[in-house]
């Protein structure tokens, strides 16, 4: 499968004015400029570089290296979705112990937003005391011996509006 480049509204005009100087040679840079909606120094700046380097793209800008590759992210991918990962460290720790690459769960948080999916952490909530458990044990246990004909005068309605 072949990967489509996405081109940028900024290589649009740069392909425009290489386009046009290609096509109409005695066209000045300000002619050109004029010609695709942009000025004269960018038009005369992409066309002293193309002539240069043959390119319009632009330069390797600096940064610091990704971490992960390909077949690291397609791991990370592939741990989001077992049961036993709950959390991006749960994804890291994994991550580190199937391919030796020791990651941060904020990278694969952005990982996995990079690739358009969401990375959710689970609801902090307490857990039931005793006191509430049995209570919870007792409504059942009254719910139970209650007459079914007293649900009779339960009415039960749908509260959405449409």
């Amino acid at each position: 499968m072949v990967k489509q480049q996405h081109i940028t509204h900024a290589q649009e005009l740069r392909l425009q004015a290489v386009h046009c100087k290609q096509h109409n040679q005695s066209w000045s840079a300000s002619k050109i400029g004029k010609h695709i909606g942009c000025n004269r120094m960018f038009v005369s700046r992409w066309l002293t570089r193309h002539q240069q380097t043959g390119d319009i793209n632009d330069k390797p800008r600096s940064g610091r290296p990704q971490i992960a590759d390909a077949a690291a992210e397609n791991y990370i991918l592939m741990a989001a979705q077992l049961p036993e990962c709950t959390s991006a460290a749960d994804i890291a720790a994994k991550t580190q112990q199937a391919l030796g690459l020791k990651l941060s769960g904020s990278t694969v948080t952005r990982l996995l937003k990079r690739k358009g999916l969401q990375h959710l952490t689970a609801k902090v909530v307490p857990m039931l005391t005793v006191k509430q458990k049995l209570a919870r044990v007792k409504f059942a246990k009254a719910a139970l011996r209650r007459e079914r004909c007293s649900w009779r005068r339960v009415m039960i309605t749908d509260s959405k509006y449409f």
